[in-house]
């Protein structure tokens, strides 16, 4: 908000002098005009000091490649909307250097510090539990379930007859800190989250998980919220806290119209540095400086300001960059086509960029098992799978594509993450190696020419001859044409013949059975899966696996398209993602499951995707002026200019 201006008028009289002073005041929320009129009863001059200059509001202005459609919590998961999100609501989570930090919150609920604990709870049939496997079930005869103590698979035991029985189910407790006020100044309370929760339960029924396996939601005080799983849930409870919602604001509107245009674009209140003002569609969201931050004393955020300007693409944001008409540039806004304009730009003091790699990683998927009769499955056995992720010069796309900045994943847990396995099996290029693996399965370099394709003799299931060639789908994108190019070459090393074949976005991820990719009918599909905190072995479940219901239990929704299907796979991330976190039964868990992937790879990972930021040089976060850019969860620590130097 922009401070209101007060001029003072001082007068030195010389000799003897009196004067009758009126003074008149107006004032509102946004300005206080002062007149000083005086009227003197001599006719000496007055001497006036000069006002001093008032210093000009503080902008900061954020270019993004995208615009919400909506602020509205529920309506758009967008990069984009989340992003100004961020500046509204500030959390209630944040990750910082790959580890959940509670924003609005006291503390994340543990068992160590008394915020999460195992309730027995007496249970009988046809109530709905977790059952040993993980599964959402009612509970029948001959259904498998913890009883209440038991934390493991090994203490499972078959429901029997129709007697009560104890379970434990899971509470956590979350309590919120004492200075959170809504933009409006209201306060912030425990009710607002339970109305978030009523809201994302009536949108989303059953579709989410945390929503599946929470039995009850509710408020105990005004800052204690009580999640309560369904009784057998033993899996993440830490982050089960929904984001609040203005009770007070919205607890009137029906459903359908919460999601509607005229309330769904409307300015929303938060909580966060910076409250809407202006949405002028196309063109910018302005938002000013939220009075009632709980971080106000602290001194953020630095800025009096924040717009948040939409560019039709990259070069326009770097351009805007360039000449001062953006500050910042989110993920949104830019591409790998950028990066040496903007590099030679950091060579001379110009501007600067940010690599950060993401927790989501691009990988190529095999077709293990396709839905198509006729369909030839190249990669259903594991040395097959070996032997071409061995023969992909991953490195070489790295170090070129992507500026040396990233790496290449051993599989699908990132690095910092606490619950990586470092031992699992890796793959090195290694071109000659992969072609002995190759011939032990029965492909050979039948003809003793390197630039044909190699061809069956005596590969399971191949009649003899067969040539290896796959057909290697990708979205339309610059980015994916390029790797395309680079795996085709090292796969050409390996008389492996790629045909690569682009698909518009809405055609390579049409689900099943018209779609070529979740309809289980490819060879190769290259795309990435998003980052998640919670290690993704869900998705290569034989649960997962896409088809027709109801032999496929997902239908066509599954994500496990490879149709990978392991028992051994299976038992281990069910046991892992269904265990107490912390538990050494999780953590072991989580590394078998990982090893598995690895030996069996249904899917070779490629790099871990980058999120780019670049930004004026001068740009820094307060109080952390030497830590990256974390794309824009640490908005209101933004600064430039003077506020770094000091």
């Amino acid at each position: 908000m922009v401070k209101p201006l007060q001029h003072i008028i001082a007068a030195i009289l010389v000799g003897t002098l009196t004067a009758c002073v009126s003074r008149t005041a107006v004032s509102d929320q946004e300005n206080i005009v002062i007149t000083d009129q005086i009227v003197p009863t001599s006719t000496l001059t007055p001497t006036l000091l000069p006002s001093p200059t008032p210093e000009p509001p503080r902008v900061l202005t954020v270019c993004m490649g995208q615009e919400p459609s909506s602020l509205f919590l529920y309506a758009d998961t967008s990069s984009a909307a989340q992003g100004v999100l961020q500046a509204i609501y500030d959390g209630p989570f944040d990750i910082l250097h790959g580890e959940v930090q509670p924003v609005i919150l006291e503390s994340i609920p543990t068992f160590a510090n008394g915020g999460a604990e195992l309730r027995p709870v007496e249970v009988e049939m046809g109530d709905i539990i977790m059952d040993a496997q993980g599964n959402w079930v009612s509970l029948q005869d001959g259904v498998s379930y913890r009883p209440s103590g038991c934390t493991s698979t090994e203490c499972t035991q078959v429901y029997e007859g129709d007697q009560p029985m104890t379970m434990d189910e899971l509470v956590a407790r979350f309590r919120l800190l004492s200075n959170i006020l809504w933009s409006d100044g209201i306060p912030l309370t425990a009710a607002d989250s339970v109305f978030s929760f009523s809201i994302a339960q009536a949108f989303y029924g059953h579709a989410l998980d945390t929503l599946r396996f929470t039995h009850s939601y509710t408020s105990l005080d005004e800052r204690t919220v009580e999640w309560v799983s369904i009784p057998g849930y033993q899996g993440e409870y830490a982050a089960n806290f929904f984001s609040p919602l203005p009770q007070h604001q919205l607890g009137a509107l029906t459903l359908e119209e919460l999601f509607a245009a005229e309330v769904s674009t409307r300015p929303p209140l938060g909580w966060g540095p910076y409250t809407v003002v202006e949405w002028v569609s196309g063109d910018h969201i302005t938002l000013d400086r939220n009075p009632h931050y709980f971080g106000v004393e602290e001194g953020l955020p630095a800025f009096d300001h924040l717009v948040f300007r939409f560019v039709p693409d990259a070069a326009t944001a770097v351009d805007a960059l360039s000449v001062g008409e953006c500050d910042y540039v989110d993920r949104t806004g830019l591409d790998l086509s950028q990066v040496p304009r903007i590099l030679e730009a950091q060579s001379q003091g110009q501007m600067r960029i940010e690599f950060q790699q993401s927790a989501s990683w691009e990988q190529i998927a095999m077709g293990i098992a396709s839905l198509d009769v006729g369909h030839m499955d190249f990669f259903e056995t594991k040395e097959v799978r070996q032997a071409i992720t061995m023969c992909i010069d991953r490195q070489r796309i790295v170090d070129e594509l992507l500026f040396g900045e990233s790496a290449v994943p051993d599989g699908y847990l990132f690095p910092r993450h606490p619950l990586y396995n470092e031992e699992i099996a890796q793959y090195d290029y290694d071109p000659q190696a992969a072609l002995e693996l190759l011939a032990t399965v029965g492909w050979a370099d039948y003809d003793q020419n390197p630039s044909t394709p190699l061809t069956s003799v005596g590969a399971a299931g191949f009649p003899d001859g067969t040539p290896f060639e796959l057909v290697y789908l990708i979205p339309e994108d610059s980015e994916r044409q390029a790797v395309a190019q680079i795996v085709g070459e090292s796969l050409s090393q390996c008389g492996v013949h790629v045909i690569v074949q682009t698909q518009p976005w809405h055609q390579f991820l049409a689900p099943g059975p018209e779609g070529l990719v979740f309809g289980r009918t490819f060879d190769l599909a290259e795309f990435a899966w998003s980052a998640s905190q919670i290690p993704p072995c869900y998705l290569y479940l034989s649960e997962e696996i896409p088809g027709p219901y109801p032999e496929y239990p997902k239908g066509w929704g599954g994500g496990n398209l490879a149709g990978y299907s392991n028992p051994e796979f299976d038992q281990a991330c069910r046991a892992a993602l269904y265990s107490l976190p912390d538990t050494d039964e999780h953590f072991s868990a989580h590394q078998k499951a990982q090893a598995i992937f690895a030996e069996d790879i249904p899917a070779i990972p490629l790099y871990w995707r980058l999120e780019l930021s670049a930004m004026r040089a001068d740009m820094c976060m307060l109080n952390e002026v030497n830590q990256p850019f974390y794309s824009l969860s640490n908005l209101e620590a933004f600064d430039y200019g003077i506020g770094c130097s000091e």
